[in-house]
This record gives C-alpha cells, sequence and structure tokens, in this order.
C-alpha cells in the first residue's frame, strides 16, 4: 500500500494543490520526495518576487541567467550557459518552442495562470522526449480543488518619472465539482513605453528618456475541463489562445549591431490537447495528445518613420509553423524500483510568406517538415532505504520530410537527412540522514540541429548544410542538499563537455560567404549555492552561481551572454500583522558580447535593488506597492539595447 501510495502521489500531492498534476514531468524517486532532479518554482514564489513574466521568475534561479536579444525582441534564457534553442520548453508537458528554429520569447508569457514552473538542468526525465540537452523548462498551469475559487489582479507600472508605462491584468476563476473541475484563466499586459536609467547618454538614434518604439501588447485566454474518476485517474481537454505584438526599438550603439527598422504586427499562439492517466492497483498508463501554431509577421521598413517599404532591404513575411504529436508514458512500481516507459511522435511544420509590398498578395517562400521519434527507459532501483541508483536510456531520431525553397541558390546542396542518437543517463542518491543527501549523475544528451541551422541562407549571407550532424554532450553532477524545518541549502558543482557544436564559419568555397558546421568543443564548469531561511516572520535567501565556459577548440571565439558570476538574493520581514517589507538584490558580471568587428569586450556588471511594502488585512486581499531598480541602474543585455531604469509599481490581488 505504500508504495502505491507513493506512485499516485503525483495526481494527490497536497503541496502542489494548485497545479495540474497531469502536466507535471518528473524523475521519480523514493527518497525524500517523487520529483528529485526538478527545482519548482510555486506561484507563491513568483508572486513574492514580482515576477511579472516567465523569463523573470527563471532569472531568479540558480544556474540560470535571462537575456534580452534586442535585434529579435524576444526575452530569451541560458541554463548552465545553453541558450534556449538547446533546452526543451514545456507548457503542461506540451512542447511549445518554435519549430523552424526552436527559439522561445519567455517574456511574452505573462505568471498569472502558472501553477508553477520545473526545471530540469543536465539530468532529465526521458519522458520529456529529445533535444534536451541543455535542460529542461516545464511551464505548469493551475487547477481548481474547491468548489469556487480565483483570484482577481491588477498591476500598474510607473516610470521613473511616476508617467503609467504598463498595466496588467490576471482573472482566474475554478470550480471542482465532485469528479469534475473546470478552469478559465485570462491574462492582458499592454506597455506605453519605459524610460531608459538617467545614466544613458543620448545617442543619434536614441534620445535620453522614455525608449523609442518600446510598446508591446500582449492578451491570453485559457481553458481546461476535467475529469476525475474515483481510482483518482483523470482526463482533461485544455485550450489556451495567446495573441501578442510588440515594436522594434532602435539600436543605440551601431559598433555591436546595425539598425533594423522592423516592427512585428502580430505574434500569436494556440494550443490544443488532451490527456489521460488511467491508474491500476501499482501502475498506470498516461497519454498526451496536442496540436500546437505559432504564428507571427516581420516587417522591414526603408526608415526610422516606418512608412515606406521601397528599399531593397524593406519587405514584409509571414511566418506559419505548427506542430502536433503524442505521448504514452506508463509507469510500475514493486517493492524496490519503479520503471517508466515512454514514447513520443512529434511532427514540425514551418512556412515562410512574402507578403507584396503593393497588393498584400503572398507567395509562398519556404516549407519545411521534420519528425521526431523518441524512445525512452527509466529505472529508479531502492538498494536500501537510504540509498538508490537511476538509470535511464533514450533513442531519439529526427527526420527531414519535405524541403521547399524557392530560393534556386544552393538548391542542389538541400536534401532530406535523418538524425539519430542514443543517450544514456545514470545517477546514485545517497540519503545521509532524515534532512540529507548526496546525488551524483551523468547524462548524455543531444541537441539535433534545427531547420535554420540545416537551411537558412541569413539573408542571403550563408549557405545551407543539411548535413550537419547532432551537438553532443555529457553532464557530471555532484549535488549536496540539506533540509529542515526552518531552513534549506543545496550546493551543486557539475561539468559538461560539450562536441561537435554547431558555429558559423567562412566557407571554404566562397570566403565572403558563412555555413554552420560541427567544430566546437566546449566545457562548461561551475557551482550552484542555494540558501533559505524562515522562521517565525522572516524569510531570507538566495543563490549564487560561478560558470566558466572554455572553447577548447578555438580559445578566440567566446560564448557571450553568459554572466560568470551571478547573484540573488531577498529578505521579507512581517513587521505587525498584516504589513510586511521585502526586497532583493541581482548581480550579474562577466557576460561576453561581440562587437560587428568580430571583437569581444565584457558588459558591465549590474547590480539592482527592488524593494516593496505589503498590506494584507484579509486572507483574500493583498496590497502592494513598490519600487524596481531602485538605484536607476543602467541595464543592458546587449549592449545596442538599454532596458528600463527605475520603475515603481502597485499591484491589488483579490483572492476567492
Amino acid at each position: 500500500m505504500k508504495k502505491k501510495v507513493l506512485l499516485l502521489s503525483a495526481l494527490t500531492s497536497i503541496a502542489m494543490a494548485d497545479s495540474f498534476e497531469l502536466g507535471q514531468v518528473s524523475v521519480k524517486s523514493t527518497i525524500d520526495d517523487v520529483n528529485v532532479f526538478e527545482e519548482k518554482i510555486s506561484s507563491d514564489t513568483i508572486s513574492k518576487h514580482d515576477s511579472f513574466s516567465v523569463n523573470e521568475a527563471l532569472d531568479n534561479v540558480s544556474g540560470i541567467n535571462q537575456d534580452i536579444q534586442g535585434g529579435r525582441g524576444e526575452s530569451t534564457l541560458y541554463i548552465r550557459g545553453f541558450d534556449s534553442r538547446r533546452i526543451g520548453v514545456f507548457i503542461d508537458g506540451i512542447p511549445v518552442y518554435v519549430p523552424y528554429d526552436g527559439n522561445f520569447d519567455y517574456g511574452r508569457f505573462l505568471t498569472g495562470d502558472i501553477g508553477e514552473i520545473d526545471i530540469s538542468k543536465g539530468y532529465s526525465s526521458v519522458v520529456f522526449g529529445g533535444n534536451t540537452m541543455g535542460g529542461v523548462v516545464n511551464i505548469v498551469s493551475k487547477k481548481p480543488t474547491k468548489e469556487l475559487e480565483g483570484n482577481v489582479k491588477g498591476t500598474i507600472v510607473f516610470d521613473s518619472q511616476m508617467k503609467m508605462a504598463r498595466h496588467i491584468e490576471n482573472v482566474n476563476v475554478g470550480t471542482k465539482q465532485q469528479n469534475f473541475y473546470a478552469q478559465l484563466s485570462a491574462s492582458y499586459s499592454k506597455q506605453d513605453h519605459f524610460r531608459i536609467s538617467d545614466e544613458y547618454e543620448a545617442t543619434p538614434t536614441q534620445p535620453a528618456g522614455d525608449r523609442l518604439r518600446s510598446e508591446n501588447e500582449d492578451k491570453k485566454v485559457s481553458l481546461k475541463v476535467g475529469y476525475i474518476a474515483d481510482d483518482k485517474s483523470e482526463v482533461a481537454i485544455t485550450y489556451a489562445n495567446q495573441k501578442g505584438q510588440k515594436q522594434q526599438p532602435p539600436v543605440t550603439d551601431t559598433d555591436f549591431a546595425k539598425n533594423k527598422n522592423w516592427d512585428w504586427p502580430y505574434w500569436n499562439k494556440e494550443t490544443i490537447s488532451i490527456v489521460g492517466q488511467k491508474n491500476f492497483d501499482t501502475s498506470y498508463i498516461k497519454a498526451l495528445a496536442y496540436y500546437d501554431t505559432s504564428e507571427n509577421s516581420l516587417y522591414s521598413y526603408d526608415d526610422n518613420t516606418f512608412t515606406t517599404l521601397s528599399q531593397k532591404w524593406a519587405w514584409k513575411s509571414r511566418y506559419d509553423d505548427y506542430s502536433y504529436g503524442a505521448r504514452l508514458e506508463y509507469v510500475v512500481q514493486n517493492d524496490n524500483n519503479i520503471f517508466t516507459a515512454a514514447a513520443n511522435y512529434k511532427k514540425d511544420v514551418h512556412r515562410a510568406y512574402d507578403i507584396s509590398k503593393t497588393d498584400s498578395s503572398e507567395t509562398l517562400e519556404e516549407k519545411y517538415a521534420d519528425h521526431t521519434i523518441s524512445l525512452g527507459l527509466e529505472d529508479t532501483y531502492d538498494i536500501n532505504s537510504n540509498f538508490q541508483i537511476l538509470g535511464a536510456l533514450s533513442y531519439d531520431q529526427r527526420s527531414g520530410d519535405q524541403i521547399y525553397d524557392t530560393n534556386t541558390d544552393y538548391q542542389d546542396m538541400l536534401e532530406k537527412t535523418t538524425q539519430s542518437s542514443l543517450n544514456p543517463e545514470l545517477a546514485l542518491i545517497y540519503k545521509i540522514d532524515k534532512t540529507s543527501k548526496v546525488r551524483l549523475s551523468a547524462a548524455s544528451k543531444t541537441y539535433m540541429p534545427s531547420m535554420k541551422d540545416r537551411y537558412s541562407r541569413r539573408l542571403g549571407t550563408a549557405v545551407p548544410n543539411p548535413d550537419l550532424k547532432d551537438e553532443k554532450s555529457i553532464h557530471y553532477e555532484l549535488s549536496y542538499t540539506k533540509k529542515e524545518d526552518k531552513y534549506f541549502a543545496q550546493v551543486n558543482t557539475f561539468y559538461t563537455k560539450v562536441k561537435d557544436t554547431i558555429q558559423s564559419v567562412v566557407w571554404d568555397q566562397n570566403t565572403s560567404l558563412n555555413q554552420n558546421q560541427n567544430i566546437g568543443t566546449f566545457d562548461h564548469i561551475g557551482a550552484e549555492i542555494e540558501l533559505r531561511y524562515k522562521y517565525d516572520t522572516l524569510e531570507v535567501g538566495g543563490n549564487y552561481t560561478y560558470l566558466k565556459i572554455k572553447n577548447t577548440t578555438d580559445a578566440d571565439v567566446k560564448l557571450v551572454d553568459v554572466p560568470e558570476n551571478q547573484v540573488f538574493a531577498f529578505i521579507q520581514k512581517e513587521l505587525v500583522e498584516g504589513f510586511s517589507l521585502y526586497a532583493n538584490t541581482k548581480y550579474r558580471q562577466g557576460a561576453y558580447e561581440q562587437k560587428l568587428d568580430k571583437s569581444y569586450v565584457i558588459n558591465p556588471y549590474m547590480l539592482t535593488f527592488d524593494l516593496k511594502a505589503i498590506y494584507q488585512p484579509t486572507k483574500n486581499l493583498q496590497a502592494q506597492i513598490g519600487v524596481k531598480n531602485l538605484t536607476d541602474e543602467l541595464i543592458r543585455y546587449d549592449m545596442a539595447y538599454p532596458m528600463a531604469g527605475r520603475e515603481y509599481f502597485a499591484s491589488l490581488d483579490y483572492k476567492f
């Protein structure tokens, strides 16, 4: 009976009762907790740190740093030095990264409907399928547990001159009626502008003060309907529709980037899925099917008036990508082990259209299609009550199904290819006592090159290379965890060797062009320290990450945008009943940036402070006022694109 209860704990966890359990994916363990490798960010933690979007929430986690790619107008992130293309991004276990290039704009996703975010670094569950070399981010939605529950929250953001810059609204309504439940969520965000730090010095393209062309808008609605049987078996249908638009701010430093007069009229996403789990005495079968679309449009204008499209560099494009797939998972547990078998199928299609400058007619310019099959086995074996061994093996294969391209340059080089990989994982966990454990792991992971890696000509500056091989990595990690009622401490040390890294190099047949090739070898070496302490009305916590990345093939080529040192720390203290103060600080240092002349510089360090007051007169109502970037630090993740300076905010959250 004990084993059966453990097996079903993913469905009945009280600690994560507001999260959609069918959307969770984890490496299973019987020592201390079910999730031994995944780090969780709860909805309460997201709210505590005032993380308005997913990228802000993840930037507070050890081993993760966010990056704002100004040229793409995207918020992205790195896990232990691996960029977003090498990270598997999932919402409720559904892969949602863009099929063409594998990227994901974390800044477009608000946090109001999130139950938790689960992060895996290095060792991860084979249930996710392929392309998780750099790690996994699984965003899990909310799920109701009462007859009627929900919240309404509004936030207003002001710039340093007290002009309203942004407003955010979230609504969640859920109900659980005997065996049925339903959850409706909606969010809206509108940013009119943001103001750059007063430390910024004006340039010809950007005056001091308000950032030019910094408007964006995001809105999302999602609906989940589910049924739970008496034996805790469950089935749910989910629908999510997201629409957004964003402007492209001008470059402020032409040593680092060329100015682009771009505009993004829309950035839309839609997902529908059905997932179910059937429980047996000591096993269960879980099945998922999904259809996910990503649509956006990009216009390039003649100049900064954004009115005409007559020059040769002016164009209008539309991108229409979609994915569909399915997953089958079987888990069985006996006296001393948990065995998991999983199969994934995913079809990816990318379509790019050229839009006429005069009559808005469209021409299909590109259509690429791939399919990926992933098979995986996991086993967790209890040697004794304190010692456990975990093993996994996955096989991933991606095949090109279609290549259509109206560009006839190098057409003879385009061919449909297949990549495959076999990836083993092994871990040992030793429980020292009731409060501490040690974990040692090794994981082989691969990155299968994207459609863009293989086929893109990069606006005429590169030639395709469909014969690119998989990037290969081996992650080694040693971790120590200490957890008691009042405090938590964890230390992770890791080393990752990456071979056959894809890099753009001069093409030997024409030195005026570049080509992606498997030529790089990198070492990622680092450590993470995390501490938390909570007693009575005081809570203190934080983390530190050290990361050194070495290019062992060519030391002159650096990995950009990844800091060598990063710190996050916070403190919250209740002064009197219902009234608290909160403060945090972030420090980032040692990230390389590359200039247009191919030389490297190290970005200036960034040090920020946030402060807020929290008033909670009842358990259902909370009001906050605060300031972000208190010292008005000049923030530049990308040296050509400064970010917001000091901002003030106020929020009101009512729960029912």
